[in-house]
């Protein structure tokens, strides 16, 4: 799921527990057990979790604008066009 950045200092049992709540999760949303889930494969793990959590957030107005608010987090080549209109600038001029 596309996240905002976090603090990486996160204690092991921590991990553990917030690996449990993804199970769970996947559990109750596409009703695989427990033993189903633990034997996908990790990337269909992670492309079910993914799925699932982005569906929830844009079921919701604040979940859109946390979406797009990563997105634009995310993004990594400037916008030239916006900044051409902000500042004025013109390309070719001196």
């Amino acid at each position: 799921m596309p996240s905002l950045p976090t603090d990486e200092g996160k204690a092991r049992g921590s991990q553990e527990i917030e690996f449990m709540e993804k199970i769970a999760y996947l559990n109750m949303k596409t009703r695989m057990s427990h033993t189903e889930i633990m034997n996908l494969p990790y990337a269909i793990f992670l492309a079910y979790l993914k799925h699932y959590q982005m569906f929830d957030l844009m079921s919701t107005p604040e979940g859109r604008e946390y979406l797009e608010k990563v997105e634009r987090i995310k993004q990594t080549e400037p916008d030239f066009e916006k900044l051409r209109k902000v500042s004025g600038y013109k390309a070719g001029e001196s």
